[in-house]
């Protein structure tokens, strides 16, 4: 009980300060929002979806899942600031001389993200509700999609842990989540790839963003298929990941504090 009780106190403390800067809300929340209402009434129409022309409506559900992701991966730049500043100003020396299992310093870092990250998601899903949208799906894909979406901010909070260790200071921290959100525009989160020139069509269809979208997409549509190679690669994918920056962000956490 004390291990958890030590756990709700880091997380809440880590949840106020994004929820108190302005910084982390534009950038996580209104930035988003004010992209998927500018993408679904300015070039929404322009832009073939399943090869016909769409309307707002058509290209509002064929891009809120790439929406969705897009908000988690512009979070976890915050979620590398939180923890190099943690890093940089000590807080995170003060705590490891308490009594306290070491893996809660990193674990609330960890929770925090996931849940900041889902209210970012929530925020933004209520909006396209307002806008009309409507899930075409079953409950149990529903729920799919929901575990989908914790398991990649999951996911994206562990690959900015070992940057965030690393980083010298709190501007570079967030660097890398540069690169997940060029991945996300080379893939069918916001366009289809079969209108791409051929070598940016090859990279975007064997890149692992894309399967994580076309699932996502396919959930929320209702066209999922448990055993089809997109989800195996989603699966394969995101545990490949999760496990390979577990291992970096502990082997990086020891490196800084061996002798703590």
């Amino acid at each position: 009980m004390k291990t958890l009780r030590q756990l709700f106190i880091l997380t809440n403390r880590i949840i106020k300060q994004n929820l108190t800067s302005v910084d982390t809300l534009i950038t996580s929340i209104i930035t988003p929002i004010f992209m998927l209402l500018f993408f679904v009434y300015v070039l929404g129409g322009n832009i073939l979806v399943n090869g016909q022309a769409s309307t707002s409506a058509d290209y509002l559900a064929y891009s809120l899942p790439g929406f969705l992701l897009m908000a988690m991966t512009m979070g976890s730049a915050y979620t590398a600031l939180r923890i190099n500043t943690d890093k940089l100003k000590g807080f995170m020396t003060r705590l490891l001389t308490m009594p306290m299992k070491r893996w809660v310093i990193l674990g609330s870092h960890v929770l925090a993200s996931v849940i900041f990250m889902l209210l970012s998601v929530l925020a933004i899903f209520v909006t396209s509700l307002l806008l009309g949208y409507r899930p075409q799906t079953k409950l149990l894909n529903f729920l799919l999609f929901l575990i989908l979406l914790v398991t990649f901010a999951t996911m994206i909070t562990l690959v900015a842990i070992p940057f965030s260790l690393t980083a010298k200071d709190y501007a570079s921290a967030g660097a890398f989540s540069y690169l997940l959100i060029f991945l996300l525009f080379i893939s069918p989160a916001f366009i289809p790839v079969a209108g791409m020139a051929t070598p940016i069509r090859l990279f975007a269809e064997n890149q692992p963003m894309t399967p994580i979208v076309e699932t996502a997409k396919s959930l929320l549509s209702g066209h999922f298929d448990w055993l089809s190679q997109t989800t195996l690669l989603t699966v394969g994918w995101l545990l490949l990941l999760i496990i390979v920056f577990s291992l970096l962000s502990l082997k990086r956490y020891k490196q800084l504090f061996v002798n703590i």
